[in-house]
């Protein structure tokens, strides 16, 4: 696949701005409606589960180069999970709208990943990703902003529709772009691009410890996702809105810094580079378990901006650091590769921890314990060092061009 720049960040700015709408606020929704913690993790497992079975559909789509159906279908599947959210919840429907987050989030993460790394090599990874963050923090806040607003004084349905209204714009203009002879080019693809097989996955390895990477990776980003949007929700006093401001005013913060940050992360020393992201992503972890309702303000708000510096600038060079291994291997598998593991340690971590916590425990003192003895185990990323750059599976694979 070739894909232009101003596809990639259509494809993303659209995207970001519906997840902000609705799927962003999944957790709070989930214990609004009176799921424990323990639920939530479940939840979280069945989301793995749904993105495993729908990327093994999705990988042959792609082989088959079948883009404008997969541009489809990733918002027909958003269409689908809003409904469902907006659906009275029962036990069934819970376990359906799991599944259907997971294949949602399949396949819009997959494709992203993909576009990205199609326009982005080793010299500007740092940049692209830079500003692929900053497209994120601005659409996605808008999106929340809007969402957060909606949900508390109108209602889901209000919500649904307006997400639904939103998406038929988008599917219509990506309907118009990928007729563009420009957009979204097929060029012949050789084996390089085969759909991975069982034994592929199961088979991977290579000289950088990515398998065990992406098995932590995957955990973390949920972790960051729902527990710690659960985590700031209750400092702003269970106010969907008052989340929402909080989240923007911290982005906005945010985005300030990285504007500057990532015209440089690709001249920085990447070990010395990668080490301090490290510690000071482990550090976050440590900090998010002594926010409390209990302390002041400041202190809060103070907190809530060293975590968010330290975590995205953790994702900023890690995603460099990714983007930069898989396009010296055979592109597309690696991350599809990554995305299998990560998953995978999603399924085996959440389903894990929901079965051992300790459900009649306060929310706050089971997410403070998380976060505190999960702290450790962020340093654990040491290991993603570069070494020789070969991805090892069943087929030989040799990359091609930008695929």
């Amino acid at each position: 696949m070739q894909v232009r720049s101003q596809d990639f960040f259509k494809f993303t700015g659209f995207h970001s701005a519906l997840i902000g709408l609705l799927p962003f606020f999944l957790p709070v929704i989930l214990w609004q409606q009176g799921y424990n913690l323990s639920e939530i993790c479940i939840f979280i497992s069945l989301t793995g589960v749904g993105f495993i079975a729908t990327l093994w559909g999705w990988d042959r789509l792609r082989e088959r180069n079948s883009w404008k159906t997969i541009i489809a279908a990733s918002f027909g599947l958003e269409l689908l999970l809003v409904a469902l959210i907006a659906t009275t919840p029962t036990s069934f429907f819970i376990i359906l709208l799991a599944l259907l987050n997971g294949a949602y989030n399949c396949f819009y993460w997959s494709s992203q990943r993909a576009m990205l790394s199609n326009i982005s090599s080793s010299k500007d990874s740092g940049k692209t990703y830079g500003n692929f963050q900053i497209l994120v923090v601005v659409l996605l806040k808008l999106g929340i902003l809007a969402g957060g607003i909606i949900i508390e004084e109108v209602g889901l349905w209000a919500i649904a529709a307006l997400t639904a209204i939103t998406s038929v714009i988008a599917i219509a203009s990506f309907g118009i772009f990928t007729k563009s002879k420009d957009s979204l080019q097929q060029p012949s693809l050789d084996d390089s691009s085969k759909a991975l097989t069982f034994k592929d996955i199961i088979g991977f390895k290579d000289n950088n410890r990515s398998r065990l990477t992406f098995l932590l990776d995957g955990p973390f980003l949920y972790l960051e996702s729902y527990f710690w949007v659960l985590s700031v929700y209750l400092i702003t006093d269970e106010s969907p809105s008052k989340l929402a401001l909080v989240v923007v005013i911290l982005a906005l913060l945010l985005s300030a810094l990285f504007f500057v940050i990532k015209n440089k992360i690709d001249q920085a020393d990447q070990r010395l580079c990668f080490q301090l992201a490290l510690i000071l992503y482990s550090a976050s972890w440590l900090l998010r378990s002594y926010t409390s309702t209990e302390s002041s303000e400041f202190i809060l708000y103070s907190l809530l901006i060293v975590i968010g510096f330290f975590t995205s600038f953790f994702r900023l060079v890690f995603n460099k650091r990714f983007y930069d291994l898989a396009e010296q291997t055979a592109t597309y598998q690696y991350l599809i590769i990554k995305s299998y593991y990560s998953q995978f340690g999603i399924v085996l971590f959440f389903g894990a921890l929901g079965w051992l916590l300790n459900s009649s425990a306060s929310i706050e003192s089971l997410l403070s314990n998380t976060y505190l003895w999960i702290a450790p185990f962020a340093l654990g990323f040491v290991f993603y060092r570069p070494r020789n750059a070969t991805i090892h599976l069943t087929h030989k694979f040799t990359r091609t061009g930008n695929a």
